[in-house]
């Protein structure tokens, strides 16, 4: 079982990332980080020829190298921190380029009556959801990771890491790094039951 974390801070050693590899490391599943600080993926334009191409997006960008990653997944985990109450840029530019692995005709129908709306490869698969933040917002960026992952790809979301960490560290905060450990716990005991 190959679980992918999104690392969607832009500092390699952020509170958000530390709990991404956190859950990561506590799964006991194969995992890969993608950090997506390291990485070039432009917003999506909403041309729509993913729709129209099997998938294939019109942007060419560190995104194509993501899509294959994305598919071959049994698990995710995404991670972003909370910025003016809500996700951060680089993670929502992430989730709504990946609109176009719903056109490649893996997975169930999101919609039957709707085919328009493509297909849904992430559907059933248990994912994780992480957001830090200093003070507040980190309740309304959850609920925009669950619409997306959960409501959007219908992935079976089975933890959840809302964290306030105050400008802290998380490697300082044992009661933080035990959720993270429960949440991986959770994701590797989903992905067996699947297996």
């Amino acid at each position: 079982m190959k679980i992918l974390g999104i690392c969607g801070s832009h500092r390699d050693e952020s509170n958000t990332n530390k709990l991404v590899k956190k859950v990561a490391e506590a799964s006991g599943c194969d995992f890969e980080l993608i950090y997506l600080g390291k990485l070039d993926i432009k917003p999506c334009s909403g041309c729509g020829a993913c729709m129209m191409n099997e998938g294939e997006c019109s942007i060419r960008d560190d995104m194509d190298q993501v899509y294959e990653k994305l598919l071959q997944a049994d698990g995710l985990i995404i991670g972003g921190p909370t910025y003016f109450f809500d996700i951060n840029g680089a993670v929502k530019d992430f989730i709504d380029r990946t609109m176009a692995i719903f056109y490649r005709g893996v997975g169930p129908a999101y919609n039957p009556d709707m085919p328009w709306l493509g297909d849904r490869p992430h559907a059933g698969k248990p994912a994780v959801l992480i957001t830090t933040v200093a003070g507040g917002g980190h309740l309304r960026t959850i609920e925009t990771l669950k619409c997306a992952m959960g409501d959007c790809s219908q992935m079976n979301i089975v933890a959840q890491l809302p964290e306030v960490v105050g400008v802290g560290d998380v490697d300082d905060m044992p009661e933080v790094l035990q959720r993270a450990e429960a949440a991986g716990k959770s994701l590797g005991a989903a992905l067996k039951v699947q297996a």
